[in-house]
């Protein structure tokens, strides 16, 4: 994580170097980071949403001028630690194909009990793509812009989980292999951009976003006990039933930079 954090660094160096050069000024760089707070939902009431994430996100910006006041921005961000909790009050093998510490979370037709707990913690590279909006600056340096709509294409380029029991935590568990790897956010956001001097603002604003994809792969089952149940055999305790939920993802992120 700390390599590819001084990697984000050297391109924003750059990207801030070459903005001092740059003549056209219907070409703005800046950067931004950003603290966010995500939460997750589900369309099955048997997986119920138990409580989201604070993460954050790094990344560079590009405003290209289109019109007076009016620009089209694209970028690419890191963001951490996005996701969210899941309650599963129906136990079962949600997660077979990850790479669990531990084999007893994965063995049996009911590896995760009822009531089990699994807080998603996924890392994404985004690019996101914008129109922005700006009023006319005024004599405070200060002008409010708009920025709708925001499509951004989300690679998930890590993914983790805490999975709980009323006997154990296994935490930091390699899910990577049942996360969706693509993602699409739709979004907009709001906010204000201060004049430093005639070519550097300060921006502060706040953004909602919004997956439109599952983010698990859904490749696991539920285990429902069985009413027909033959005492004599072992393997008739459940009835398996494909987990075919859909989980989605949200973030409110309050983002604040710099343009060049």
């Amino acid at each position: 994580m700390k390599r590819k954090a001084t990697k984000i660094l050297c391109v924003l160096l750059v990207l801030s170097g070459a903005s001092l050069y740059a003549q056209d000024r219907d070409l703005r760089f800046g950067f931004q980071v950003s603290p966010l707070s995500s939460w997750v939902k589900s369309n099955d009431k048997l997986i119920v949403p138990n409580g989201g994430n604070v993460g954050i996100k790094i990344g560079a910006t590009a405003d290209i001028l289109f019109k007076t006041n009016s620009s089209f921005t694209l970028g690419f961000d890191l963001a951490f630690h996005e996701g969210g909790e899941f309650i599963y009050e129906i136990g079962g093998n949600f997660l077979p194909n990850s790479e669990l510490s531990d084999e007893i979370l994965q063995t049996g037709d009911k590896p995760l009990p009822d009531g089990v707990k699994i807080r998603y913690n996924l890392t994404y590279l985004d690019f996101p793509i914008g129109i922005k909006f700006r009023t006319k600056e005024g004599n405070s340096n200060m002008r409010y812009w708009l920025e709708a709509p925001v499509f951004t294409f989300s690679f998930l380029t890590r993914g983790r989980a805490d999975i709980e029991t009323e006997d154990a935590l296994y935490e930091h568990e390699n899910v990577y292999k049942d996360m969706s790897v693509i993602n699409i956010f739709w979004g907009l956001g709001a906010g204000l951009e201060y004049a430093l001097s005639q070519n550097n603002s300060l921006y502060g604003g706040i953004y909602f976003q919004k997956g439109f994809f599952d983010i698990t792969r859904d490749e696991g089952w539920r285990s429902i006990e069985n009413p027909d149940e033959d005492p004599n055999d072992p393997d008739d305790d459940y009835l398996k039933q494909t987990e075919d939920s859909k989980a989605s993802l949200g973030n409110v992120v309050l983002k604040f930079g710099m343009l060049f």
